[in-house]
């Protein structure tokens, strides 16, 4: 590899980095939580968000409900709700990564734990795989392109098959 080459893939490997850990958009949908449909222009709390975003039911079955929110920045989240509420699944695709810590919430510590002992192994660059039994992370792309999906296989309803729901 080129040291141009070597510089790039590098920068690359920062980037994601800090795109992982830093916010960068305002994202609603929180894992084990209940969905979060607002109106344009605010959040939970009433107060307004920087980010706009606008929501609109999905799918619905029996089984789930599957609400999109498309964050001003023109990353779509989804959030996968089971019939009790509680979101079990999120995916995100766009130019920029949503803020996971949001995304995640409870589950952020460890999402952030075990990336940090992939970058102690040397595994820097790649896309993001964590299979744990209590929460699964895919996350990869570049600038302008991010995609992903997180769940948390214990909050799945019965009968459901996450191969078949998650993009």
């Amino acid at each position: 590899m080129s040291r141009p080459s070597r510089w790039l893939a590098g920068a690359r490997v920062a980037l994601l980095g800090l795109l992982l850990v830093i916010s960068t958009g305002e994202a609603m949908a929180t894992l084990g939580q209940a969905p979060m449909v607002a109106p344009v222009g605010a959040s939970a709390t009433g107060v307004p968000v920087a980010r706009q975003f606008a929501a609109s039911s999905g799918t619905q079955s029996s089984l789930y409900t599957v609400h999109e929110l498309l964050l001003e920045n023109g990353t779509s989240v989804q959030e996968y709700a089971t019939p009790a509420g509680l979101v079990f699944a999120v995916s995100w695709r766009g130019p920029v990564l949503p803020d996971l810590s949001s995304l995640l919430g409870t589950y952020f510590p460890t999402f952030k734990r075990e990336v940090e002992q992939a970058r102690l192994q040397g595994k820097r660059g790649s896309p993001v795989k964590i299979e744990r039994d209590d929460l699964v992370v895919r996350s990869s792309g570049h600038m302008r392109d991010f995609f992903g999906h997180a769940y948390a296989p214990a909050l799945i309803p019965p009968g459901v098959d996450i191969k078949n729901v998650l993009p």
